[in-house]
């Protein structure tokens, strides 16, 4: 009997890696956006091959006062948000007109996500460690043509007693 063939493994790199997809991770290249609370870089993937113009984005939430000012929706599209690194406190709303008194917010664990319903209210995510980084799916024009942000009487956000796992 013969022993099986070895297959090493490769580290994964760009480059290696094109002919079969394309690596998802932090991006090496400028932001799209830089606000303080965020850094975001847009369309890292495309997955127009689903039939739609859907991409992926990479966001990393920076830990910040717990001071929640506004509010942001998107009428025209879901949107995934799934936790690669850190934990979160996530704030949401319920899809339609905008009640800050319905406003949830909910800790998201790394690898835990959650896809948001076209209209649903809600803002960045806030860190429970000094950053959280999460895999973004989207509308590749969400950034340009489906964005509502709205100020909100202002609410903090508390975590306590959520426990960690």
């Amino acid at each position: 009997m013969t022993s099986p063939a070895p297959l090493p493994a490769s580290a994964l790199e760009a480059a290696a890696f094109a002919p079969f997809g394309t690596v998802l991770g932090r991006p090496v290249g400028e932001p799209t956006l830089e606000r303080g609370d965020i850094t975001f870089w847009h369309a890292t993937g495309d997955l127009a091959g689903l039939g739609g113009s859907g991409v992926t984005g990479h966001l990393i939430a920076h830990r910040r006062d717990t001071l929640l000012t506004q509010i942001e929706r998107h009428v025209q599209t879901p949107e995934v948000f799934l936790a690669l690194g850190g934990r979160s406190m996530f704030v949401v709303g319920a899809p339609g007109d905008a009640d800050p008194g319905s406003l949830r917010v909910f800790v998201i664990e790394p690898g835990e996500g959650v896809l948001l319903h076209p209209g649903t209210w809600h803002w960045a995510p806030y860190p429970l460690t000094p950053t959280a980084s999460f895999l973004i799916v989207l509308r590749a024009e969400t950034p340009e043509h489906d964005i509502e942000t709205l100020e909100i009487p202002p609410r903090r956000l508390e975590a306590s007693p959520v426990p960690s796992p």
